[in-house]
Formats: C-alpha cells, structure tokens, sequence
C-alpha cells in the first residue's frame, strides 16, 4: 500500500510539473505573440507619432509653411532620392519620410544610380550628384542638386574663426513643390538702361525658388506692365527721366504705383537721384545727410565702423520680418540714414535700424574722418523702410545701400539674401510665401559659469558617492542587528 501511495504523489507531483510547464509554455508564447503583434502595431503608426525631433535646431520637423504646402496638394508628387543605398543622408530621408506622411498625394522612392545610372537623364538631369533630388509632377519636373541642400553661414566667423554649416533642404524641396503645383507665377521685373547693379544669381535663386519670374524692364522703350506684381529699382547710376524729356518715366512710375503697384529700391548716396527721391518722399521717405558711421563695436565689423551690422526693428504693418530668423544678421556697408516723416494716408516704419551711438558723417564719401565733429547729427538711423499709402494700397520698400545684393556679402552674412528676399516676397503676394529659414547642424554651446561648474563638480564628485556609501552603511548596519 505504502508503494502505491509512494507512485500516486510522484505520479501525481509528475502531472503538476506538466500542467506548469505547459502553462509556463503558453504564457510565454503568449507574450511572444503579444510583443509581435505590439511592435507591429508601432511600425504601423506613422514615425511622426512615435518619433520626436530632438535636434536643436528641429531638422527632422516640418514648418508650418511646408505643412500648409503639402496637405493643400490636390496633385501627385514624386520626389526620387538619387543616393547609394545604405548611404543614405538620415536628415533628409527622415524629412522625406514627413513630408509623406502629411499627404497621401506625396510620395518618395530611393533611387540607386549605380543601379538606375540613365534614370536621371529622362528628366534632363545629366549631372546631377549622389545626393541630389528629383520632384516630378505629372509631365513637370525640378531637379535639385545635393549642392545646394546645404549652404556654409559665415555669420559668427568674425568672432569665432569657424562658419557654420546649415541644411536649407526644407526650403528647396517646399518651395520646388509649391512651384510645380501653384499653376500661378508671380512676375517681377527689374529696372534697367540706370546704371543700375545687376541682381546677383544668388538673389535671382533665392526670389525663383519662391515661384517668383524675373524679367529686366527699360522703360524708355516699354511701360511697366499689367502682370507686374513687383518692380525692383536696384542701386540706379542715373536718375528716371521725369516730364518734359523724351520719356517720362516718373509718370509710368507714379501711374503704376497709383494702381497699387509694389516697389523694392536700393540706392547709394553717392548717386544723386532727385525725381526717385521726389517720389519716396509721397510716402514719407527722405534720406538722411551723409553717410552713417557706427559708435557701438557691436553693430560693424572687422573694426570698420561704416560696415554696419543693423538691427532689425520691430516692424508690425509690414509682415517683411516674420518669417526672418532674427539671429541672422545683415551688413550694409556705407549706408545712408533714412528718416521717416508723418504724411497723410501713409503708414510707414522702420525695418533695419542702427544703435544709438551711431551718427551720420555730413560729408559722405568726401570725409577725411570717421570722428564726429560738429554738424554731424546723431542717431540711431533707419536704415531700411517700409511705407504703405493707405487710399492707393501702393507699397514701398528702400533700403539706402547699394550694396546690399552682394555675391561676396552672402559668403559672409546669409542674412542679407533672406532679408531680400523676404522683402520682396512680401511685396508681391498677398498671402504668406513659402519662405522658411536653414536649420543649423551644429547645436549652439552649452555656457556654464565658473561658480555653476564648481558646483556641479562638487555634487557629482564628492556629495553624490558620499551619500550612496552612507546609504549603504546604513543599509549593512540594520541587517547586522536583524
């Protein structure tokens, strides 16, 4: 009996085991089955749910402007990403990866030239860069070179030595889609037979990428036309012919404005342009005497005080300034004051401004100076100005430098082509453009003072260990009188 009993209770210690091996087995498949079906559910849901953009500067984030863009697509896009696979740029395919996920009618595919070496070419693409981009849509298509979806920002190399490089990927690929399914161009036209400055490639980009056609105009021979959405006067030599020569382009000039025309114009002091003058005057613009010297060492550069660094002024009528990154900084060198003068049916204000230790050298390019003697008014200046003719809706932006639109300049400080063109964007449509800042790659440095560094050196070095190895002391103790 006692055997039998002894073979039950294995038997029966035998079956549990069983019963709990098969149980631990199901739970365990179970929660392998679970954790499938969970990571499968995650890769499901769109990264910008799952993903977060911890970069500084937020290069895996789309703007709102790109956003707007792409969810009011009513046409396919295909953007193609010419690039080695395995070798691909992680900013922009993650930003690709956003931009598809904000419409069903954008889509991206990668695109391997050694596998696909002639794909280019059917879009006219024949040299085109590992790296570079491909929009298409429907029988139009942009190309968009590897080159130019990063740009070297020298606006600290004055102080630090070192630029900076920026990923301007954003804007490229948001404002090719904006101009392959606009349908609308805008047309500005540009001054000529003045002397004036020829617009730089750089802005000429710069104002195409915003859907923005640029035609030269002489008006001695032609009248400014009906499309003209925006004119730009850039730095003329000579003044426009006014009444009672063969041409009187002032009057096409006052009558294109009287029909709330937009007028973009950069002069110099050195050229006198009195009828040009006369007209910015209607809208309660003049300029200042002389040339503006800079009393502050914090707003010129490389120790030459009439290579101003401005700052941008409060501006809230004109909208020029919002969609400007403000820690971009302009340089105007030998620069004119403009003063603005309370006139009926304008408003006006100011949009680059100098400090309060600047003042203006009366004698111009005739000084022998930079000190101020007497007669030399002080400031601050504006530099940059904005006015609106309230009864017309004419629209007026000067800024009173010549050499604004500088190819060298933009090596230097990027902020002056973004000032441009956000001024001329501005001007010429009437809703919001598609303008949208580079994002650094490089976050800015971390600043820790003295006695802060201290502090945390003495907490992590020396409080911290000393209070776990009390803890622990105290730990052992209690155990010991258990």
């Amino acid at each position: 009996m006692k055997l039998n009993w002894n073979k039950r209770k294995k038997s029966e210690a035998a079956s549990k085991i069983f019963r709990s091996g098969v149980y631990s087995a199901a739970v365990t498949a179970l929660v392998l089955v679970l954790v499938i079906l969970l990571n499968l559910i995650v890769r499901a849901i769109p990264s910008r749910y799952t993903e977060w953009d911890l970069s500084e500067a937020g290069l895996y984030t789309l703007s709102d402007n790109s956003i707007e863009v792409v969810k009011n697509l009513t046409q396919d896009v295909k953007i193609y990403y010419l690039a080695e696979t395995g070798n691909e740029d992680v900013i922009l395919s993650k930003l690709l990866d956003h931009y598809a996920a904000e419409s069903s009618h954008l889509s991206w595919e990668l695109k391997d030239p050694a596998l696909y070496p002639t794909f280019a070419t059917q879009y006219g693409a024949t040299d085109v860069t590992n790296g570079s981009l491909i929009l298409v849509c429907g029988e139009n298509s942009t190309v968009l070179d590897a080159a130019d979806l990063y740009e070297e920002d020298y606006s600290n190399y004055s102080l630090t030595g070192t630029s900076n490089v920026t990923f301007d990927g954003e804007n490229k690929i948001t404002s090719a889609i904006y101009r392959l399914t606009s349908g609308e161009e805008h047309h500005a036209y540009y001054t000529t037979n003045h002397g004036e400055q020829t617009l730089t490639d750089t802005l000429t980009s710069a104002l195409e990428n915003q859907n923005l056609t640029l035609t030269g105009l002489d008006m001695l021979s032609d009248s400014i036309p009906e499309d003209c959405d925006l004119l730009v006067i850039n730095n003329p030599v000579q003044d426009f012919a006014s009444a009672g020569a063969l041409v009187d382009e002032m009057s096409d000039l006052r009558s294109y404005l009287s029909r709330g025309g937009k007028l973009l114009i950069t002069t110099d002091s050195y050229n006198r342009t009195p009828n040009l003058d006369a007209l910015l005057a209607e809208f309660g613009l003049s300029r200042t005497e002389g040339l503006v010297v800079e009393g502050d060492s914090s707003h010129y550069m490389n120790g030459y005080p009439t290579y101003l660094l401005p700052d941008y002024a409060s501006a809230v009528e004109s909208g020029v300034l919002d969609n400007v990154d403000k820690n971009r900084g302009v340089l105007l060198q030998m620069a004119q004051g403009i003063a603005l003068t309370e006139t009926e049916d304008v408003i006006s204000e100011a949009l680059l401004t100098t400090s309060a230790e600047a003042y203006s050298k009366t004698a111009g390019y005739e000084m022998t100076t930079l000190t101020q003697e007497d007669g030399d008014p002080d400031g601050p200046f504006t530099l940059a100005a904005y006015a609106r003719n309230e009864n017309t809706e004419a629209e007026v932006i000067w800024i009173d430098c010549g050499n604004m639109d500088n190819e060298g300049i933009y090596q230097v400080l990027p902020g002056n082509v973004t000032f441009l063109q956000a001024c001329a964007t501005t001007l010429a449509f009437e809703e919001g453009t598609t303008l949208i800042e580079s994002k650094a790659l490089e976050a800015a440095p971390l600043e820790v003072s003295n006695s802060t560094s201290v502090a945390l050196g003495l907490t992590f070095v020396i409080v911290l260990p000393a209070a776990v190895l009390a803890a622990g002391a105290v730990v052992v103790l209690l155990r010991r009188r258990k």
